[in-house]
């Protein structure tokens, strides 16, 4: 068997100190990713994680190239061919069932590490200065060993990726060459089993390689033409050894990887892969950040929109309210205007008999004056108390309807993200807080919260005017007050006739009865004005708190992430400063 010129595996391993250095400070920037990635909570994908950790593990490791491609692309024989020795099982059924490392040993050495992983020691001296993975084929039926191969691909160095002559560039690979170009990582192509094809053909399909490999990496890796097949039996037979190396083109690909792999450039891809892999990560996770972000801006907008249409609906409260407490303020002005006319047209000498009956008096006043005054005050009472429980209720649907367009939204957009929990708790809060809006719709009573603010609007009035009313409406209790304008009146005729001046001074005692019922009715407008005001806005301020305290744990989620979330920001973002200055120093 010929042995082939392979120098470049003999060569001493090289650790300088400024090696030793890099190597410690790219340690320390996994290490910030990692503690970057704690922060961002429970979210992590595992293989980022996993990613992470084989990429710490191996930077002291020997340089590793995976090897991959379609089960019949010829990865076996392409690595036999490479290792000088029929090492791999060869065939045209898929014959790696399993991730097979290849390292050195001085003995041949086979051993099942765990279901799906084997690992095969060797002694070919090229394994001395790395170790190889072969991967099941792109296109292998079981799941495991995809992710298997997906395990691998972020801890390799160097990928040599695979495809054949007869069957180039097939889905299978394309879909596996998008995963590479995630991970950033340094790519070889190799067209295997040229020698099924004229010379015409393999520059075509070269072509046609080249063309789709750069669209999908947007980059153009080196591209080889070999024959495993031909590279192997050179290997194996002496006879014509190395005219049937060239002619397999396996020379061309030892020449690059002697030029290219020698201990300076083996390090350098050595640190540029895991940053290839922390650069991935990194921008994952600064986008779901951002993403968040954006989320909760919006969350946060829309916090500050029911803020805004709370403290509008305060103001309009306060000012539609004026209309109704008008309405009921021009029934006492009517009320006073009434009184007033009585004093005129009954304190006057031509009815100097009516005054002396007490007893008629009052039942003129109470019919001319007093009337049905209280029913008046009673309606529209009841119409500003209806009006409040229905402007409350609209609001709270109007909130309750807001909030339930922000559970819907982002929620299809976040599926599939990195939404995970934050989604997920967020979605939740939202979906309580519907909930708790909803339940308090349902429950509310319009006739209940009607009669419960009567009462109090009553009970308030009564308590500042006169006592002893009873239970009655608030109506009655107004007119309880106007009786006292009543006893007024009739006290002051009845002064007057008693005094023997009194027909003398008819006039000053009719102004006299007037003056007290103006200041009577008076002091009752501004007592109720000031009564059903304070009783609006202790209704306004309730139904804002019962709202405000409903929403108090979703504001507090939003504010708390925002707070969070731009911190991480500007962490992942200086890490992607660092990473591109780490490389920058590498390159």
């Amino acid at each position: 068997m010929i042995t082939l010129p392979f120098g470049l595996f003999r060569r001493r391993r090289l650790t300088t100190d400024q090696q030793d250095v890099l190597l410690n400070d790219l340690e320390a920037l996994l290490h910030q990713i990692d503690a970057a990635l704690d922060q961002f909570g429970p979210d992590v994908e595992t293989t980022d994680r996993n990613a992470l950790t084989g990429c710490r593990a191996s930077l002291r490791e020997l340089f590793l190239i995976v090897v991959a491609g379609e089960f019949n692309s010829g990865k076996s024989t392409f690595l036999n061919a490479l290792l000088g020795a029929q090492v791999l099982p060869e065939g045209v059924t898929p014959t790696t069932d399993a991730i097979t490392l290849l390292k050195y040993g001085d003995e041949p050495f086979d051993e099942l590490i765990e279901p799906g992983l084997r690992l095969h020691h060797y002694p070919a001296e090229m394994l001395r200065q790395l170790t190889v993975v072969d991967t099941p084929g792109t296109n292998a039926v079981i799941r495991q060993h995809e992710r298997l191969t997906r395990d691998f691909i972020p801890r390799a160095d160097l990928v040599i990726f695979l495809t054949s002559a007869d069957r180039p560039f097939t889905e299978s690979e394309r879909t596996f060459l998008e995963l590479i170009k995630d991970w950033g990582k340094k790519v070889v192509v190799v067209i295997n089993k040229i020698d099924i094809l004229t010379p015409a053909e393999q520059e075509q399909v070269a072509q046609f390689v080249r063309e789709h490999v750069n669209r999908v990496l947007e980059q153009s890796p080196e591209l080889f033409l070999v024959s495993a097949r031909r590279a192997l039996q050179a290997r194996q037979q002496p006879d014509h050894a190395v005219e049937q190396w060239q002619a397999s083109g396996m020379a061309a690909f030892e020449h690059f990887v002697i030029d290219t792999l020698d201990e300076e450039t083996r390090f350098r891809l050595k640190i540029l892969s895991p940053l290839g892999v922390a650069r991935r990560v990194t921008e994952t996770y600064l986008a779901a950040t951002e993403s968040r972000l954006a989320t909760l801006r919006d969350d946060v907008y829309a916090i500050e929109q029911i803020e805004r249409q709370l403290a509008l609906f305060h103001d309009e409260l306060k000012q539609d309210a004026e209309y109704h407490i008008g309405e009921i303020d021009r029934v006492l002005i009517a009320l006073q205007e009434r009184g007033e006319r009585f004093c005129d047209e009954t304190i006057r000498l031509s009815r100097i008999r009516d005054l002396v009956d007490g007893n008629r008096l009052r039942a003129d006043f109470e019919r001319e004056v007093i009337g049905d005054t209280y029913h008046q005050i009673d309606e529209r009472i009841q119409k500003l108390i209806d009006w409040l429980v229905e402007k409350n209720l609209r609001l709270q649907q109007s909130i309750d309807e807001f909030i339930q367009q922000r559970a819907l939204a982002y929620r299809d957009q976040m599926l599939g993200q990195v939404g995970g929990s934050f989604a997920y708790n967020r979605q939740a809060l939202l979906e309580h807080l519907g909930q708790a809006a909803q339940i308090a719709i349902a429950s509310y009573d319009r006739n209940a919260e009607a009669q419960q603010l009567a009462g109090e609007i009553q009970s308030s009035v009564a308590a500042t005017a006169i006592t002893g009313v009873g239970a009655v409406g608030l109506g009655a209790t107004l007119v309880a007050l106007f009786h006292t304008v009543l006893l007024d009146v009739t006290g002051i005729l009845a002064a007057l006739t008693v005094a023997g001046l009194g027909l003398a001074i008819l006039p000053a005692k009719r102004r006299q009865a007037k003056e007290s019922l103006r200041k009577k009715i008076d002091e009752v407008r501004t007592r109720l004005r000031a009564e059903l005001r304070q009783q609006i806005e202790r209704q306004s301020e309730q139904t804002l708190h019962q709202i405000r305290e409903r929403n108090a744990p979703f504001i507090r989620f939003v504010r708390a992430q925002q707070e969070h979330l731009i911190g991480l920001q500007r962490t992942f973002s200086d890490l992607m400063v660092a990473i591109e200055k780490f490389s920058k120093q590498v390159e």
